[in-house]
């Protein structure tokens, strides 16, 4: 089975994905894009201003996104189950509210370029979202993040798209005031549920005929 955890950074993705993996079959987590990349230091920019450059900064992180799917597939080739720290959303989210930050919309074509990929789909994702002033508390730890990243606009555009996101099955679940033991307790009960459904994911975006098989 393969598990997304999903949100915008300091929402508690990596916490949580620790605390499940010693309730699932010898897991691997495939950590976030950051963690996966060759050379982190390559990465685009975080805010872009055009539309271009928006889907430039996509293509790039999709040739990463083929590095996390490599991931994902050894492992269940090993019978493992996997826990991806972000999942391919994380990037149609982000492009979605850059753009509405800097007023250009290029949805429609990110969504297109991940479709025209076959990419690590999570059987089940959790999506956590956070009141954007624990955010901002939280980022206080984690010196030299990006403002960007727990900023108030960008937070709510973000988890705007995540609720219709390519995946498809997701649970939305609040981290702002849920103890850890009770968001990990809630999270293997939705994981419970879906474990029994082991059929190939497919995605069928708004609009679009023939679903795309993806990896699952």
């Amino acid at each position: 089975m393969i598990v997304g955890v999903e949100g915008v950074s300091c929402a508690g993705k990596t916490t949580l994905a620790q605390a499940l993996a010693p309730h699932l079959n010898d897991p691997v987590v495939i950590p976030c894009y950051y963690h996966v990349a060759p050379d982190p230091a390559m990465l685009p920019a975080p805010r872009v201003h055009t539309s271009r450059e928006q889907l430039a900064c996509l293509a790039q992180f999709l040739e990463i996104e083929a590095l996390r799917l490599g991931m994902a597939r050894r492992a269940q080739a090993e019978g493992r189950d996997v826990i991806l720290d972000r999942t391919v959303d994380t990037l149609l989210a982000h492009a979605h509210a850059i753009g509405r930050l800097e007023g250009f919309d290029c949805d429609a074509q990110a969504r297109t370029m991940v479709l025209q990929h076959t990419v690590a789909m999570p059987d089940l994702t959790l999506v956590l979202t956070t009141d954007p002033t624990v955010l901002a508390t939280r980022a206080i730890m984690r010196p030299g993040m990006p403002s960007i990243f727990y900023d108030a606009h960008f937070s709510e555009h973000f988890n705007a798209y995540l609720r219709r996101p390519l995946a498809p099955n997701f649970v939305t679940l609040d981290t702002t005031a849920c103890p850890p033991n009770e968001l990990t307790h809630q999270a293997l009960t939705h994981i419970r549920r879906h474990r029994g459904d082991r059929s190939p994911s497919t995605v069928t975006a708004p609009g679009w005929n023939k679903p795309r098989k993806v990896a699952s």
